[in-house]
């Protein structure tokens, strides 16, 4: 059965409606041309029927709603019939979902089968026209709110996920005079971010070299270097240049020998998977190389779904906390200033969220969070009850404002557990200072914030997740300098430094804060970097965006 027939029955309701069916007759098709009216009102009779049917699936943001309040408000006029004739950017449109794949989307969401099948049938019902206007509205409207915003929703794929900025372009769009417009104006809600176009575009490579021709794998074996010969250097130059490290040259080279160009594609393409750059191809590179190009187009689609889930345009100025780089990047000016950050250790991942930061504090009193104070000091002072003393900190009863001090030495920490430890800990402004001399907020539910740190050896480290939550900056003076630079504030600043006071500065301009995740991202070269996916957020994204089909009888 095919599925416009399908669907029938679960319309079956509507027949009674139609101005042009009979209980008695056998016939399918009109032969005139059903009037508007007809099929305004047929119309009216399919959307909630039709949305029923198409009824969202947990977790996918379907805006069926703002279907039925563009039918009420066109006083259910059909979008896709106009003078009795169907609209032909209806053909457009269905292009455009059959394409969608292109932006690691899934057209089986976007019915076109379905739309096809209607489109083939020669002298429609008015209910038949009907079902494929808000069919085709819906599918419309889903693939708008998709590309614009994201087909699912962050937090329920994880829940440390907190950065979803949705916009209402889509729904413009729905409201606009014809459906041509509607169509033609449909690509310009993908993201604008350069980034995105770039790894769309290495999306589609990805697709059609998988299509068209097999993985060329390096077989496993002893590393091979400069110098090396033989069949499996041929296996490494070829695939070095089926994932673009090699262009096409028509200079005749030895296939089998390992020679200082290959050594240089070999190295960009370590660099670009963030493994050791030794231009030697060692158990680890040949096991990135051999990573399947569908494994790689996969990875591609979760990115571009995480760039949907931001706004369609950043702000010129922002701080931008690259966790899976372990870097700050500072948009300021149209300027860009750079440093290396360590971030969350994976049991107490950094989450992804956006902030704004509206003021510093110089020389900061660390305040312990009650999750640290539990998980980190409790065991420490149960292990030596001068722990508080020898490293600068004070505690007190509670953590209300009057909390009474307290001696750390005269409590029997031993007696006190995770659950029952409510003292406050801060510690005290000094080079030991697990905040050191900066600590810039943007106040959030999380607590987290960017600081100065102590432990400057962490940042000679190429994988950087060794803090509690809060995310650490390699050069906080750097950092300070340019936010407030050109600022009365910048004085306020370098004074209290000087003076080692404990200060909060206002910010003279306040600044977007994003917290991001990608594992895969364009370099400056145009090529990809793929990342390691340091808090596996990947396999949530695998769990949530794969799609298997079902036998019907497999349904409920």
């Amino acid at each position: 059965m095919t599925p416009a027939k399908k669907l029938l029955p679960l319309l079956c309701v509507s027949l009674l409606l139609s101005a042009c069916s009979t209980s008695n007759s056998n016939k399918q098709f009109i032969v005139i041309p059903p009037s508007e009216s007809q099929i305004e009102s047929s119309v009216k009779d399919q959307v909630s029927l039709t949305l029923n049917a198409f009824t969202p699936v947990a977790g996918q943001a379907l805006p069926n709603h703002s279907v039925l309040e563009v039918y009420k408000a066109r006083g259910y006029d059909p979008i896709w019939i106009q003078d009795k004739k169907i609209n032909m950017s209806i053909y457009k449109l269905v292009d455009i979902l059959e394409q969608s794949y292109t932006h690691g989307l899934n057209p089986i969401h976007y019915h076109t089968a379905i739309i096809k099948e209607y489109l083939e049938l020669k002298q429609p019902t008015p209910q038949q026209l009907a079902e494929m206007d808000v069919i085709t509205t819906i599918a419309l409207a889903s693939y708008a709110h998709d590309l614009s915003n994201g087909r699912y929703e962050p937090q329920l794929i994880d829940p440390n996920w907190q950065l979803d900025a949705p916009n209402n372009n889509w729904k413009d769009l729905l409201y606009f005079d014809s459906a041509t417009d509607m169509v033609n104006s449909l690509p310009l809600l993908a993201p604008r971010s350069p980034q995105y176009q770039v790894l769309q575009k290495w999306l589609v490579y990805y697709q059609d070299l998988g299509a068209k021709e097999k993985d060329i794998f390096v077989n496993a074996g002893v590393p091979l270097s400069a110098g090396d010969e033989g069949p499996r250097v041929a296996q490494l130059r070829a695939r070095l240049v089926q994932l673009g490290d090699i262009r096409f040259s028509t200079r005749k080279v030895n296939e089998e020998q390992f020679d200082l160009r290959l050594k240089e594609a070999l190295i960009r393409f370590q660099r670009r998977h963030h493994i050791l750059a030794d231009g030697a191809a060692g158990s680890k590179t040949i096991e990135m190389l051999n990573t399947p190009l569908k494994v790689r187009a996969k990875q591609i689609a979760y990115n571009l779904e995480r760039w949907r889930w931001l706004p369609s345009e950043l702000e010129a100025n922002r701080i931008w906390v690259d966790l899976t780089n372990y870097t700050v990047d500072m948009h300021l000016n149209g300027e860009l200033t750079s440093m290396k950050a360590v971030i969350g250790k994976p049991d107490r991942k950094t989450p992804v969220f956006k902030g704004l930061m509206t003021y510093m504090v110089t020389n900061p009193t660390w305040r312990v969070p009650h999750r640290i104070a539990r998980e980190n000091l409790l065991p420490k002072l149960q292990a030596d009850p001068n722990y508080l003393v020898k490293h600068g900190y004070k505690v007190y009863s509670s953590w209300s404002i009057g909390a009474k001090e307290l001696d750390s030495t005269k409590v029997n920490w031993q007696d006190i557990s995770e659950e029952k430890l409510a003292f406050r800990f801060e510690q005290e402004p000094d080079e030991g200072n697990a905040l050191g001399q900066y600590k810039f907020m943007f106040p959030n539910k999380n607590e987290i914030y960017l600081h100065d740190t102590p432990s400057k050896h962490l940042f000679r480290e190429e994988d950087r997740a060794f803090s509690s939550g809060c995310v650490r900056l390699e050069n906080p003076a750097e950092f300070a300098r340019e936010i407030t630079k050109g600022s009365k504030q910048f004085n306020e600043m370098t004074k209290a430094l000087k003076n080692e006071s404990n200060t909060v500065i206002s910010l003279p301009t306040y600044i977007p804060v994003y917290l991001v995740y990608f594992t895969v991202v364009p370099n400056a070269n145009g090529m990809l970097e793929f990342r390691n996916d340091i808090y596996e957020r990947d396999a949530l994204m695998e769990e949530a965006m794969g799609y298997a089909a079902f036998r019907a009888r497999d349904s409920i």
